[in-house]
């Protein structure tokens, strides 16, 4: 028996199995198929169109006095008193003294001349009256006449000779005060009171404050897009090219204007590379722009921004689009990929400027791709608009762009019936909201003084714009309010004269009123003004509203 199960059992085990196995095998779930699915990339593309420009070219510096001296001793003696503004770092103005040396040896030696002086002076008068006594009396040889001649001469140059000793001690004791050449700044002080100098002693360095240079490199490349004067006098004729100058301080990226006024007499041996100098007046000065800039000291580090000749038929275009050297990928119109070679005019630090192997309209891709071959199929999603960013920074001109679509929306309506004024109502709600938009980023951009200034400018503006509506209908009340007893004794003709007589006085009181309103604001807009579209806006559809005769509308327009 338990031989018998013994080998049955094994049989069982197998056969239960493979019973398992096959229900297992017909229960099993059916397979669902899909397709492959190949997502393609997303790059972000941007279209690129040519404009006539002016390429910027992108260089770095030093600051330097334009007019620097080392003070020098011309006299000895001992420093008697040192100016408190002769310190490293100290300003003054010209003609102030900055060290006194004591003059007591030259008072001296001015006493000493004054003496010789007078004995030459008595010697040489002595000397013309002998003189004068032989050539009187008769019998006198010819010998002793000329002996007598020649004392003369000889006493009258003792006589020059002991005036200009007199003034050269003078002009010594004048030199123990050293006064200031320019309006300047203190670079390095090397003397101080009690101190005793020699003639040739080194005193400190000072510098002119009036202007500023900055040495700056330019390439051959670079040469080519920039006017540079390469002769001295050219740069007496012209103004020089505009240069922007950029420096930190404390975190924050200032600007000053400049011009390049001449360029380095050759080109430097060690990098090849000519230095144009760029100056810089009044760096010392304050800018009602930038109430926080510093002043540009001397040894500061600038980055500088050359104004380059203007260009037809340039592309730009972001520098990390930019492959292997010259080479940029591109979107067709079926969304492919491929590549295109470019001709590059200049690369600048964040833009690339290209004059050829581009046509407008065209998508390049600024997305990086880990792999990318040509005919590769993509998805794309259109990148922010294309702005020159190295280009040097402009004076904001938001009001600018207002009046130039008040003159499109003028030259559109030509073939209609001219207007009779504008009105806030001929800009549509899209141009609107666009104006504000961009009036809102640029505000954005202002720092808390500056923006805190231009607020308190466009609420003066509104207020003499309220106060000219006001005006307005102050007239007209009393246009419409004539006294009707005048007109019932006077004439139809006469009534009507009378009326525009009226209304042309109401007129001038409103132009008085306006310009007085308006002359208190000029004085305190020195700057391109960011002014907030919608109240302004607001304000002139008020005075649009105001109903008035027409000779009194037609003055206040």
């Amino acid at each position: 028996m338990n031989k018998a199960f013994k080998v049955f059992l094994p049989i069982l085990v197998i056969v239960g199995a493979l019973v398992v196995s096959a229900l297992l095998f017909l229960s099993r779930p059916k397979v669902e198929r899909h397709p492959v699915e190949i997502k393609q990339p997303l790059v972000s593309v941007a279209p690129v169109y040519s404009q006539a420009l002016s390429i910027p070219v992108s260089t770095r510096g030093t600051v330097t006095p334009g007019t620097e001296i080392s003070l020098t001793s011309e006299v000895s003696g001992q420093v008697l008193s040192v100016s408190n503004h002769f310190a490293n770092g100290g300003f003054f103005k010209k003609g102030e003294m900055l060290i006194k040396v004591d003059d007591i040896e030259y008072q001296v030696n001015i006493s000493r001349a004054k003496a010789n002086v007078s004995k030459a002076k008595q010697a040489e008068l002595q000397a013309k009256a002998e003189f004068k006594a032989r050539s009187r009396v008769r019998g006198v040889k010819r010998d002793d006449y000329a002996s007598g001649k020649a004392q003369w001469d000889q006493a009258k140059s003792s006589l020059q000779a002991a005036r200009a000793e007199l003034e050269s001690a003078q002009l010594q004791k004048k030199r123990t005060i050293i006064k200031a050449p320019f309006d300047g700044r203190v670079r390095a002080k090397s003397v101080d009171v009690g101190q005793y100098i020699r003639p040739g002693a080194q005193l400190g360095t000072i510098y002119a404050v009036d202007i500023a240079e900055v040495r700056l490199p330019l390439s051959d490349r670079q040469l080519g897009l920039v006017d540079v004067p390469l002769r001295y006098r050219e740069a007496t004729e012209s103004e020089g090219t505009p240069v922007v100058l950029k420096g930190q301080y404390g975190g924050k990226t200032y600007e000053w204007m400049g011009r390049v006024v001449r360029a380095e007499g050759g080109l430097d041996e060690k990098n090849r590379l000519l230095y144009v100098v760029a100056q810089i007046e009044d760096p010392y000065a304050r800018d009602v722009n930038q109430p926080d800039r510093p002043p540009l000291s001397a040894g500061t580090f600038v980055e500088a921004q050359i104004a380059g000749r203007y260009h037809q038929g340039v592309f730009t275009i972001p520098r990390r689009a930019l492959r292997n050297g010259n080479q940029l990928w591109l979107v067709d119109a079926d969304k492919r990929l491929f590549r295109r070679q470019v001709d590059v005019m200049y690369k600048g630090k964040n833009e690339i400027y290209v004059n050829g192997g581009l046509n407008d309209g065209e998508q390049i891709v600024l997305s990086q791709l880990d792999i990318a071959v040509e005919g590769m199929q993509v998805r794309t999603k259109l990148a922010a608009p294309l702005e020159q960013g190295d280009a040097p920074s402009r004076t904001n001109d938001l009001m600018g762009r207002a009046v130039n679509v008040r003159e499109q929306l003028l030259q559109g309506q030509s073939t209609k019936p001219k207007p009779k004024s504008f009105t806030t109502d001929q800009i549509s709600n899209e141009q609107m909201r666009a104006i504000a938009q961009q009036a809102k980023a640029a505000m954005d951009q202002l720092d808390g003084p500056t923006k805190r200034k231009l607020t308190d400018n466009v609420k003066s503006i509104v207020e003499s714009v309220n106060a000219s509506v006001e005006a307005i209908n102050e007239v007209q009340q009393e246009v419409q309010h004539v006294d009707k007893k005048a007109q019932d004794e006077m004439s139809p003709l006469a009534a009507l004269i009378a009326e525009d007589e009226a209304a042309a006085q109401a007129a001038k009181e409103i132009k008085t009123k306006t310009t007085k309103g308006n002359t208190a604001t000029e004085d305190s807009i020195n700057q391109p003004d960011i002014v907030q579209i919608q109240e302004v806006a607001s304000t002139t559809a008020v005075i649009t509203r105001a109903v008035a005769p027409r000779p009194l509308a037609e003055a206040a327009q």
